[in-house]
């Protein structure tokens, strides 16, 4: 029998329980052996990331996920120097586990902008997505959209259901900046770590959602 391996994508900046509770749920609806978090290098529809900040990103993953056992970090994409694309990352993650199927977790937003990624027709069919309901997005019109990748691309989707957690790391940014709390909106190591490393304070270099 094939491992299943979830693959989670991001900038995690910072990781939250949102994000969290996104991969827990989708590991254990769909009986995952494991979830590979890949924090985002250069992505091409965000602004740059520098590697000072590509540190402190992967630190905090892997402080989020470190009481998981079935939770994974992989630094592809955070090694690279040039801009990144998920349908390469894909492709190398497969040679290092020729033997799987790949489940992309996801929010219902990326449903809907997919079709603008590099190599988007191969990226559907390359990989199974796990989608979930986010705010914002009603249940029929991602109902709708997902029938439509599939008709089109014949890509696999399955819907996520789980609690709705309307957190956004750009809230979790903006709290901090303005000296509120966001104790239980990420786990406490990582909130421990933002502190401690004086991250997302006025006038600190950060980087969008």
């Amino acid at each position: 029998m094939k491992e299943k391996i979830g693959l989670f994508g991001g900038s995690f900046n910072p990781i939250h329980t949102g994000h969290l509770l996104l991969a827990e749920s989708a590991r254990d609806q769909y009986e995952l052996d494991r979830v590979l978090f890949i924090p985002t290098g250069n992505n091409p529809f965000k602004i740059s990331l520098d590697d000072i900040s590509r540190e402190h990103r992967l630190n905090m993953v892997e402080l989020a996920i470190k009481n998981n056992p079935y939770f994974e970090v992989m630094t592809h994409e955070i090694d690279q120097t040039g801009i990144t694309y998920t349908i390469d990352t894909i492709e190398e993650i497969k040679k290092s586990f020729p033997n799987s199927d790949f489940y992309f977790i996801t929010g219902a937003d990326l449903m809907f902008e997919i079709t603008l990624w590099k190599g988007a027709p191969e990226l559907l069919k390359s990989v199974k997505f796990i989608t979930t309901f986010r705010p914002g997005y009603s249940h029929e019109k991602l109902d709708t959209r997902i029938e439509e990748l599939q008709e089109i691309y014949d890509a696999s989707i399955y819907k996520l259901y789980t609690s709705e957690m309307d957190i956004t790391s750009s809230e979790i940014r903006s709290r901090v900046k303005n000296g509120y709390s966001i104790r239980y909106l990420l786990p406490k190591a990582v909130e421990e770590y933002i502190y401690k490393e004086k991250l997302y304070l006025p006038n600190t270099k950060t980087e969008s959602e």
